[in-house]
């Protein structure tokens, strides 16, 4: 477990955050700061929806839009759930960065996220955990239109433990896929903004 932490020691990071969102405004300038959900473990889970195995209807591009986001979140929370379940789950904790220049990273493939999103550097309040680990994974679940089940256990093993996608051989519809690394930060506990502006 290199990719895993707890500690009290104070550490910076950074969060792409949305100035126009009301409970964002409301977080960070009221109180300073963002608090992440706390549930983790085998007996507890995050999933707010159980897929449907008796689905017959039919798939609109929206729908496969949406459920394919979903259904990357899924399968990594099974795992994490399964063979991981000290570590922080994606569902409930917060996204963070360790380094301006790996947030900057982020914001260049994530364009559609970031958005007008503005990058605030906080700093931790302990105690907390936190796990590391390269979001390329989460991104080639996004993208594949189906992975079979053996594909799914190897990647939610490389994904938890902290492994890069790039030392991996992926393939989507018969395409190479290669991606550089960028490492999440899945944080439980609280953190606090150094500046409360949000401009």
């Amino acid at each position: 477990m290199k990719n895993l932490f707890s500690t009290q020691d104070s550490v910076d990071f950074w969060v792409w955050v949305n100035p126009n969102n009301w409970l964002t405004k409301h977080q960070i300038k009221e109180t300073g700061g963002f608090t992440s959900g706390g549930i983790f473990g085998k007996d507890k889970s995050n999933l707010m929806f159980i897929p449907n195995p008796d689905f017959r209807g039919e798939l609109t591009p929206f729908h496969n839009g949406i459920m394919r986001d979903y259904v990357a979140e899924y399968n990594i929370e099974l795992s994490r759930m399964q063979l991981f379940p000290q570590y922080p789950s994606r569902l409930n904790a917060l996204y963070l960065f360790r380094s301006e220049e790996e947030a900057q990273k982020y914001s260049i493939r994530h364009k559609w996220h970031v958005g007008e999103r503005i990058l605030k550097k906080c700093h931790s309040i302990t105690p907390y955990t936190f796990s590391l680990h390269d979001l390329s994974w989460v991104d080639f679940l996004r993208a594949s239109p189906s992975i079979d089940p053996p594909s799914l256990d190897i990647i939610g093993k490389a994904y938890w433990n902290g492994k890069y996608v790039e030392s991996y051989k992926l393939e989507i519809m018969g395409e190479k896929w290669i991606c550089e690394p960028i490492i999440e930060v899945l944080f439980i506990g609280r953190v606090e903004f150094y500046d409360r502006s949000l401009e």
